[in-house]
């Protein structure tokens, strides 16, 4: 993302994410969160079982109340070990456009946790540094440097989930 290099799709959106400034980009990740989109596992177990078709709703309507419960419960969780609040403006798989009221210098090494969706929650972390600032905008560059496997799959995952989303829009 450092001086338009661009390989990655990249979309414009509006997200909610937390930060904190890192001594260096050698440091451990605190967030450790869960980002792959993956079927509940109740889903299947319910779909093989010989329950009645009306409890197995039940259970897993049950099962995607408690997952957002316990949702709601990790953002507080996030507030906490992430204290700078940013919004997200455009995101690829590069790295990220943010805003924020912080102040950054270039090279300032952060661990970002991107909120991808509410319901269900779903979050994606990176580590990575400051590149740069847009005058005209504002927003500050960030470029990943350090995402796992399963954020990194998230994150792509959403970018082409928005694009579709654009087209179909364009097309209507």
């Amino acid at each position: 993302m450092s001086e338009e290099k661009r390989t990655f799709s990249r979309v414009s959106v509006r997200l909610k994410g937390h930060a904190r400034i890192m001594h260096s980009l050698d440091s451990s990740p605190i967030f450790t969160g869960d980002a792959v989109d993956e079927p509940s596992a109740s889903e299947a177990l319910f779909h093989n079982s010989k329950l009645p078709e009306d409890l197995t709703r039940f259970l897993a309507e049950m099962d995607r109340k408690l997952e957002r419960v316990l949702g709601l419960l990790s953002q507080d969780r996030i507030r906490s070990d992430f204290p700078v609040s940013v919004e997200i403006m455009e995101i690829s798989a590069a790295g990220v456009k943010l805003r924020t009221q912080e102040k950054f210098a270039i090279g300032t090494p952060l661990e970002l946790v991107i909120q991808l969706s509410y319901a269900p929650l779903r979050m994606a972390g990176s580590k990575g540094r400051i590149v740069g600032m847009d005058e005209d905008t504002g927003l500050y560059r960030f470029e990943f440097v350090d995402t796992r496997a399963a954020d990194m799959e998230a994150i792509v995952r959403f970018v082409f989930r928005e694009q579709r989303e654009q087209i179909r829009n364009a097309k209507m």
